[in-house]
C-alpha cells in the first residue's frame, strides 16, 4: 500500500473545494443535462477525483467521448449511499489486509455494519443503472459497470482496451 498516495487521498477528501468554473465548463461541454445532474451529486472530493481521472486521460491523448464520460461518472454509484472518510479508510485497510473478506462482506446487507463494503462492491452496477437512466451511451454504461473488473492482460477487444485506459487513469488518481 502506498502510504503517501493514501495520505494525499485523505487530505483531498478533507480539504476539497468546489471545482473552478473553467473545469465545470469542460465537464458540462461533454455531459448532457441529466448526466451533469448526476456528476453534481458527487461530494466535492469525488468531483475532483473524477475530474483528475478525466484530465489524466485527456493529457495522455485519449479523446474518445464515451471513455471521457465514463471517467467523469465511473464512481457515481457511490452517491446512492454516502460514505464517510472513516468508511473509506476502513475499505482501504480491509482491501489491503483481508481482500477476500472485502468481497464477502460486500455481499452483505446494505443496512448493516457491512454498508461500506456493500457500496464498494455494488457501486459499479448502481452507477451503470444511473448512467443508463441519464442517457449515457451503451459503451459508457459498460465502462462504468466494469471499471473494477479484472481484465485478462492480453485482451485486445476494443471495449477492454478502453476499460484498461479507464482503470489506469483511475488507479493514478
Amino acid at each position: 500500500m502506498n502510504v503517501s498516495y493514501r495520505a494525499n487521498q485523505l487530505w483531498w477528501n478533507l480539504t476539497a473545494e468546489p471545482l473552478p468554473e473553467a473545469m465545470r465548463q469542460q465537464i458540462e461541454s461533454l455531459l448532457n443535462p441529466s448526466q451533469r445532474k448526476l456528476f453534481y451529486r458527487y461530494q466535492e472530493s469525488d468531483q475532483w477525483h473524477a475530474y483528475r481521472v478525466f484530465t489524466t486521460l485527456q493529457e495522455s491523448g485519449y479523446r474518445q467521448p464515451d471513455l471521457l464520460a465514463a471517467a467523469l461518472l465511473h464512481d457515481i454509484g457511490k452517491t446512492k449511499v454516502r460514505l464517510s472518510v472513516w468508511d473509506r479508510i476502513l475499505i482501504v485497510v480491509v482491501e489491503r489486509l483481508l481482500p477476500g473478506q472485502l468481497y464477502r462482506w460486500g455481499e452483505g446487507d446494505l443496512h448493516s455494519w457491512k454498508r461500506p463494503f456493500v457500496v464498494r462492491r455494488h457501486h459499479p452496477q448502481w452507477g451503470a443503472d444511473m448512467a443508463r437512466a441519464a442517457g449515457c451511451s451503451a459503451q459508457t454504461i459498460d465502462l462504468i459497470n466494469r471499471h473494477q473488473d479484472p481484465l485478462p492482460p492480453d485482451s485486445q477487444l476494443p471495449a477492454d482496451l478502453l476499460l484498461r485506459q479507464l482503470q489506469w487513469a483511475d488507479d493514478l488518481n
